[in-house]
């Protein structure tokens, strides 16, 4: 038998562990384990220094890196597990995430991509966020303070309230069209083509009645005198 295979006959009748990296029986209670093989303590090292590791170190691609040979890899560090991000990372909040570890402060529900909002270094979904503070401005995204300006089923600051395409300050008493969801000015809807303003007419008349529709089959409300 080679050395190496020796050993390991030999560690395996007496119970014990053959290191993975100079393939020598290890004594009782000195063997370190990583991803199923067994080490020395002085041969699990760094990956690029080959300094003795301790257990501040890092794990990248299924290797192991002493925290001053990671550092200098410029690898992002996930905010919440503090593990390395090696695929696709989200940076807010001053820090950067793995995907599904950037949650919602409140239920923890991953955005995943989908709009949060911050506030005292924390970050909510758009339903706690405004259970907490109150309404949100659909356009900067900020708890309304103040006066809030309501339209198109959306709540706007009042300084926040402009046509979407040519950014004009716009109040209760200006003639404004929904276009793409989205306040637009008399003078940019004039500018429209005609068959786009035809669609935009027809939607809006769609929409309308299934509003009343909905209207029509919801309980009435009683009122007392």
């Amino acid at each position: 038998l080679c050395r190496e295979c020796n050993e390991r006959e030999k560690a395996a009748g007496s119970g014990r562990y053959v290191c993975h990296r100079c393939h020598a029986m290890i004594e009782d209670g000195q063997h370190i384990k990583f991803r199923g093989d067994s080490f020395h303590p002085y041969h699990f090292k760094c990956k690029r220094c080959n300094n003795e590791l301790t257990v501040q170190s890092r794990e990248v691609g299924g290797e192991l890196y002493c925290l001053r040979c990671h550092d200098t890899m410029g690898i992002p560090i996930c905010g919440a597990c503090h593990r390395p991000v090696e695929e696709r990372v989200v940076t807010a909040l001053g820090k950067n995430w793995h995907v599904e570890h950037f949650v919602c402060y409140v239920c923890e529900k991953p955005f995943l991509g989908h709009r949060h909002y911050e506030r005292k270094g924390l970050a909510y979904c758009e339903q706690h966020y405004h259970k907490l503070y109150g309404n949100v401005c659909y356009k900067c995204g900020e708890a309304c303070g103040g006066e809030v300006f309501q339209a198109l089923q959306k709540s706007w600051c009042i300084k926040c309230f402009t046509c979407s395409l040519c950014d004009k300050k716009m109040d209760h008493r200006t003639k404004f069209y929904e276009f793409d969801m989205k306040p637009t000015c008399k003078r940019c809807y004039d500018r429209f083509p005609m068959e786009l303003k035809k669609r935009i007419s027809e939607t809006l008349k769609d929409r309308e009645i299934e509003n009343q529709r909905r209207r029509s089959q919801s309980p009435s409300t009683l009122r007392h005198t």
